[in-house]
């Protein structure tokens, strides 16, 4: 079952109706709309105004078999994974579609509905005394269901709810206007007549982040078509939770698209990936839901993978810097499948003899490839990976940095360098307070190799050979003492 059959499923499983009244609700509406798609397209209706008339409704019954394929497609969903049988299911929601079919009839044989104009839209909008909330709904809808009557096309359908709404009673009075325009929005193709639609996947993700948000301004909207403007003026001013909720599909259908992101390379994708995704992951919980969530960890793990990680990482870039940059990259994971497959990466790249071999045939001097090695530990150290991944790659670097400086005969060829005590003791305390010697074994020597120098007679008199007063001698004690104690020597 694809991730739109199990929305589908779910939709209809929330929407249970037990009474008329419970048509009216949004989830219902939404479950209409899938389980009468078809035939509501081919008419160009909205559920709202099939809810509201009982000509559309009558319509809708005879038009073949219709209603019958859309009450069995409803009633195999509610019913699946209960004891209750199709049939009965199928008995009940007939009942209720008939009790909604007379309870329509009676309300609009009482007070027929008028059309709107710009005469008598105040008088119809406005709720009467002693009018509950659920018949002034009802009453306003069946209105505007009257308005619309006999306009076949979703954009003019648009342009007339928004035009009689915004021009006489403000962008703030179009609460009920909204399921209507959020039903239009969902037929196809009805977004891109209406407000457009950008150049790439990328814009179209931003800009509909934007329109959920009311964050955009008319003036940003494109040209064409003309009703553009229009729209982008009532997501940044009007009440319209049910319209934003169709951004909202409309932002899962562009991420689940195989449409990129960007128009530069794998890594550039990735990085919008989850720039999009930091955006979506609000205090008030993520954009979207679950259903944006896994669209971007998809689109993660999907430029994460054997046949694109080198262009991720930097193509033809030296081991190493690839090491170092699938640890960056990885401490920015969004999904778990990314997580897993950087460290699966790693630790292949790492235990490799290449590695070993970038390392030591690595540009500059040994203290270079020391700086090098301890990157490579410190961002392993700053990933949070599974402790025995984490201790498998500082193992890696600790025993190869132990190597090096082993073969270099680092400590012996220092002591025998014509220098002075202080400058010895230094260069070992500096590479210990700059963290470049790195794991506890390399530590532990390192120490013993500064306590040691800094025990002979002269390393005081030669750390202070160069201090001509007792005020900088002061001073240089106090360096001193700051340098001993990042080393872990004070």
């Amino acid at each position: 079952m694809t991730d739109q059959q199990k929305a589908e499923a779910q939709s209809f499983k929330d929407a249970i109706c037990e009474d008329v009244p419970d048509f009216y609700s949004r989830k219902s509406r939404d479950a209409i709309g899938r389980a009468a798609g078809r035939y509501l397209q081919s008419v160009r209706l909205t559920p709202t105004e099939l809810l509201h008339s009982t000509r559309h409704q009558r319509a809708f019954s005879d038009a073949g078999q219709t209603l019958m394929q859309a009450v069995q497609k409803t009633a195999i969903a509610q019913v699946k994974g209960t004891q209750m049988p199709v049939s009965e299911r199928v008995r009940r929601l007939y009942e209720l579609t008939d009790s909604l079919h007379k309870d329509c009839l009676q309300k609009l044989e009482k007070e027929p509905p008028a059309k709107l104009d710009k005469g008598n839209l105040p008088d119809l909008m406005t709720a009467r005394s002693g009018e509950k909330p659920a018949e002034h709904a009802f009453r306003v809808r069946a209105v505007l269901t009257e308005t619309l009557n006999g306009v076949n096309d979703w954009v003019k359908k648009f342009e007339t709810l928004y035009d009689l709404g915004h021009t006489i009673t403000g962008i703030e009075a179009f609460g009920h206007f909204d399921p209507f325009i959020a039903e239009i929005l969902r037929a196809p193709d009805a977004a891109k007549n209406i407000f457009g639609e950008m150049r790439s996947t990328g814009e179209e993700v931003e800009r509909l982040m934007a329109l959920h948000r009311g964050e955009i301004e008319p003036f940003q909207a494109p040209d064409k078509p003309a009703n553009a403007k229009k729209f982008y003026t009532l997501a940044k001013s009007g009440y319209i939770p049910e319209t934003r909720d169709v951004i909202l599909r409309l932002l899962v259908r562009a991420l689940e698209s195989s449409g990129k992101l960007t128009n530069g390379n794998l890594g550039a994708e990735l990085e919008q990936v989850r720039s999009i995704y930091n955006k979506m992951n609000t205090p008030n919980g993520f954009l979207g839901g679950d259903e944006c969530r896994s669209a971007l960890e998809k689109r993660e793990a999907s430029l994460l993978s054997d046949e694109t990680i080198d262009l991720v990482v930097g193509g033809r870039i030296e081991v190493p810097d690839k090491i170092l940059m699938a640890l960056q990259l990885r401490k920015g994971a969004i999904s778990e499948k990314g997580l897993d497959y950087l460290s699966r990466y790693v630790t292949s790249v790492m235990g490799q003899p290449d590695f070993e071999r970038a390392v030591r045939n690595s540009e500059g001097g040994l203290e270079d490839k020391l700086a090098l090695l301890a990157k490579v530990f410190k961002q392993a150290r700053a990933n949070k990976f599974p402790p025995r991944i984490e201790d498998r790659i500082c193992n890696i670097v600790e025993e190869l940095q132990a190597s090096i400086l082993e073969q270099s005969d680092f400590y012996k060829k220092l002591e025998a360098r014509s220098a002075t005590t202080a400058a010895k003791a230094l260069k070992v305390i500096d590479l210990l307070a700059e963290g470049t010697v790195v794991g506890s074994g390399n530590v532990k020597i390192a120490r013993k190799a500064a306590h040691d120098f800094m025990k002979k007679p002269d390393f005081l008199e030669s750390y202070l050979a160069d201090s001509s007063d007792a005020q900088k001698k002061k001073a240089m004690l106090k360096n001193l003492e700051q340098r001993l104690k990042a080393a872990g020597l004070a």
